[in-house]
């Protein structure tokens, strides 16, 4: 990724697709962007962790891979933050070095808690977006969209989320949300993994 010499850049849909330095699309995306998740060894890993915290020993013999390799995955994630040190489990094992996600796992169960009450805000969200669409078409006639043969169709992703990082950054100011946050490599991210419901959805 790089911008050509004398331009500020595009900012494109997702940072993470981007040599642009400032953080201005998703929390997570500093995650894509440099590449700390990329290996499927990493993610597999990092599966296996959620279940239940896991040593080295543990993890290579599920994997069916050499220690020395999955010892060099793991150093990078707890470089990275997204692995840490179980210490309850270390307090069960006090010989052993067992590791877990460093990010929130929403289980399946606990999504159900919250489902209801998501499923509402996001129709109220999609009314208010749906209700507000003759001003943004009335707004789009009024760009050189139109006359670069584009449609109001091909703007509409673009709009929903300007309105979504709209309101993230409204709501981190307002401490409802919390913001991304700086890591021991001088990433910024924020990140969570959740089960799928028992339909698999």
């Amino acid at each position: 990724m790089s911008i050509p010499k004398d331009f500020d850049g595009l900012y494109f849909s997702c940072e993470c697709v981007s040599a642009r330095k400032e953080n201005y699309s998703d929390p997570w995306a500093g995650i894509a962007k440099n590449k700390l998740l990329v290996d499927g060894t990493k993610e597999k890993i990092l599966n296996l962790v959620a279940q239940e915290p896991q040593t080295i020993s543990q993890l290579a013999k599920k994997l069916k891979l050499a220690v020395p390799s999955i010892y060099t995955h793991v150093y990078e994630m707890l470089a990275s933050e997204l692995l840490r040190d179980s210490e309850e489990w270390e307090k069960l094992h006090p010989k052993e070095r067992y590791y877990e996600p460093n990010f929130p796992v929403v289980r399946a169960e606990d999504r159900a808690e919250f489902e209801k009450i998501c499923q509402e805000m996001s129709e109220q969200v999609a009314g208010i977006f749906e209700k507000a669409r003759p001003q943004l078409e009335k707004a789009f006639n009024k760009t050189t969209l139109g006359e670069r043969e584009w449609e109001f169709a091909d703007l509409t992703q673009y709009l929903y989320a300007c309105v979504q990082r709209g309101a993230r950054r409204i709501l981190e100011e307002r401490g409802t949300l919390q913001p991304a946050e700086k890591h021991r490599n001088g990433i910024d991210w924020g990140f969570w993994a959740e089960e799928p419901s028992a339909d698999g959805k």
